[in-house]
C-alpha cells in the first residue's frame, strides 16, 4: 500500500512538472516545427549586409534554433517557486533531463528526415542553448537575448562568408565541422552545470 502511493505521488510530480514546464504545448511543437522548417529551407541563404564587406551570405538554418531556445527558456521559467523550493530534489534533475531532451529530440528529427542541414541545427541549439543556460544567472529572462546576440555576431562580424565561415561562428559550420561539434557541447555541458547549481541553490 505504502509503495503504491509512493509510486502514484510520483507519477503525480511527473505530470505535475511537465505541465509546469509546458513540454508539450510549447517546447515539443515549437521544436517540431523548427525542424520542419530546416528541412523545407535547406540550405538557402540570404544577403546581408556585413560591417566587412557590402553584405555576405547568411544561411537561413541559422536563424531557427531561435525559436527552440526561446520555448526552453519559457519552460524553464514556467515554474512554481513557492512548491519546488520545498520539493523534494528531483526538479534540477528533471529540468537538465529536458535541457538534454530538446538537441536529442532534433537530432532524432533530424535523422528521421534524413536532413544533414537539421543535425547542424540540432547542434546549433545544444549550442545556443548553452549559451543562454550560462547567462541565467545573471541575465534571468533577458538570457534569452544572449543567443540572438551571438547570431547578429556571426551575421555580421564574420569575415568569411558561408559556406566557408570563420570557425569562431560555430553556426553555420556544416554538420560534419568536429569542431563546430566540440564546442556546442562543452558549451552546453558549461551550461547545464550551471543551472545544476542555480537550481540546487534554490531547492
Amino acid at each position: 500500500m505504502v509503495r503504491q502511493r509512493f509510486q502514484e505521488g510520483v507519477r503525480g510530480l511527473m505530470r505535475w512538472w511537465l505541465k509546469t514546464r509546458r513540454t508539450f504545448t510549447v517546447l515539443t511543437a515549437l521544436t517540431v516545427v523548427s525542424m520542419v522548417l530546416t528541412v523545407w529551407i535547406g540550405g538557402e541563404y540570404v544577403l546581408l549586409p556585413s560591417f566587412f564587406s557590402n553584405s555576405q551570405q547568411a544561411v537561413l538554418t541559422v536563424f531557427l534554433p531561435v525559436p527552440v531556445v526561446a520555448a526552453l527558456s519559457l519552460s524553464l521559467d514556467s515554474r512554481l517557486a513557492a512548491f519546488e523550493t520545498t520539493a523534494v530534489r528531483f526538479v534540477p534533475a528533471r529540468d537538465a533531463v529536458l535541457v538534454l531532451a530538446v538537441p536529442v529530440g532534433c537530432l532524432f528529427l533530424a535523422g528521421a528526415f534524413w536532413s544533414a542541414t537539421g543535425v547542424s541545427v540540432a547542434r546549433n541549439v545544444a549550442f545556443l542553448t548553452g549559451l543562454m543556460l550560462m547567462a541565467r544567472p545573471w541575465a534571468r529572462q533577458a538570457a534569452v537575448m544572449i543567443p540572438i546576440t551571438w547570431i547578429a555576431l556571426v551575421v555580421f562580424f564574420s569575415h568569411r562568408p558561408y559556406p566557408d565561415p570563420d570557425p569562431w561562428t560555430v553556426l553555420p559550420e556544416p554538420a560534419s565541422a568536429t569542431h563546430a561539434t566540440a564546442a556546442a557541447l562543452l558549451t552546453l555541458a558549461a551550461g547545464l552545470t550551471v543551472l545544476l547549481r542555480a537550481r540546487q541553490e534554490l531547492s
